[in-house]
């Protein structure tokens, strides 16, 4: 069985940790310059890169598809998490265990927390006031106040700690456990595991503190539909799917799936979850309301993430091995073209209003502006910082990998 994703994750990691003192001169000249407009007002209209080459998150303005502003952060940055409602922007900063908190209006750094090891995916609840980060380096999770800027709880006995989903009451959060073959429930208000979900039947399960080199891939993520109702979380090692009642906290159907399944991702209504399998490389597509596949589609190698469009009437499946983003039709339920990209491919994000689809490109330096309705690349946005990682917007389906 092939592990490419994850493993090649780390090795860009510990590159760009390397190569930071070559960019360390450049950061005192990386100060944020704010854009013309009110940044909290016009939230929607920018996007939002992490570099994890050069340690800054660079800022697009989606209507002029420029670079507008350059905000320096911490080491290797892995994701940006956006809250309009407390007017911040975080950035979880891997190789050096922070995240930076950065005011939305000013677009500079407010606060520099310090968490636990290789802090990477975080996740809000719905009033954005609370940050919950997985700390996978050290199998815990930090809940952290925007509202105070400070950490109030560090949960442990966790197993890796991938993406994060909380409840639709927000009372629990669901966390993946790459290292494990459950999802771990939090209870919130008291700060502690209080449940755990089996997704498939045990096998070698990686420590809580595991090394950086292991490849076991477990749970990625518990992928809500836009009802918060139900939760799909795929499997690697198992190839299989556990339909989750997000409201109840109870597994509900197993689906099998491909060979080494990523991550499911929804479409904007709901109706589907669309599941790459990096293994066989194919493409699992499940109905959301039968909770059945109803298409296995020809995939690419090292498949990252998968966006549709606002009609849920394609899919843009990104390979990162192969540099070039697949379109699946979802009426017809087929592969049916393919984009080529001038460079190695992270993740995407398609705008609000579902005319451009953004893909940051780490090899290239670039973020490439896909035409939605076209199917085609528009234009290339360069000055962007060295190692684009992944792209948020406001208001849009963000995802990471």
């Amino acid at each position: 069985m092939s592990h490419t994703t994850r493993p090649r994750q780390l090795s860009f990691l510990r590159r760009a940790s390397m190569t930071l003192g070559v960019f360390a001169a450049l950061i005192g000249v990386l100060a944020a310059t704010a854009p013309s407009l009110s940044a909290h007002d016009a939230a929607g209209r920018y996007l939002f890169v992490p570099n994890r080459g050069s340690g800054d998150i660079a800022v697009i303005d989606t209507a002029r598809d420029a670079v507008v502003a350059t905000i320096p952060v911490g080491q290797v940055p892995h994701q940006v998490a956006i809250s309009t409602e407390t007017h911040r922007i975080v950035a979880s900063n891997t190789a050096d265990n922070t995240i930076t908190i950065i005011d939305l209006d000013t677009w500079k750094p407010a606060a520099t927390l310090t968490l636990g090891v290789e802090p990477e995916h975080m996740e809000l609840n719905a009033d954005g006031t609370l940050l919950a980060v997985g700390n996978i380096g050290a199998g815990t999770l930090s809940l952290v106040s925007l509202a105070t800027a400070r950490e109030v709880a560090r949960v442990d006995g966790l197993f890796a700690p991938h993406n994060l989903t909380f409840s639709p009451d927000g009372k629990r959060l669901f966390v993946a456990n790459l290292g494990a073959d459950h999802i771990s429930v939090v209870d919130v208000a008291q700060g502690r595991v209080m449940d755990e979900i089996p997704v498939s039947e045990a096998t070698a399960l990686a420590a809580k503190d595991r090394g950086t080199d292991a490849e076991y891939q477990g749970i990625i993520n518990v992928t809500a539909t836009p009802d918060g109702r139900l939760g799909f979380a795929a499997h690697g090692e198992g190839n299989t799917l556990a339909v989750i009642d997000l409201e109840a906290g109870k597994k509900i159907k197993d689906v099998t799936l491909g060979e080494l399944p990523w991550r499911a991702y929804s479409t904007a209504d709901g109706r589907l979850m669309i599941v790459p399998n990096n293994g066989d490389q194919t493409i699992s597509i499940i109905d959301t309301k039968t909770q059945d596949v109803i298409a296995t589609l020809p995939g690419a190698a090292d498949m990252t993430g998968v966006n549709t469009d606002n009609g849920s009437t394609t899919a843009f499946v990104i390979s990162r091995g192969e540099d070039k983003a697949l379109v699946i039709d979802l009426t017809a339920l087929a592969v049916v073209g393919e984009i080529a990209l001038p460079g190695t491919p992270e993740t995407g994000v398609v705008t609000p209003g579902g005319g451009k689809l953004y893909v940051a490109l780490s090899t290239a330096n670039q973020v490439a502006v896909i035409d939605v309705a076209a199917r085609r690349v528009a234009r290339m946005i360069d000055g962007v910082g060295q190692g684009p990682w992944g792209a948020t917007m406001a208001g849009a389906r963000n995802y990471c990998h």
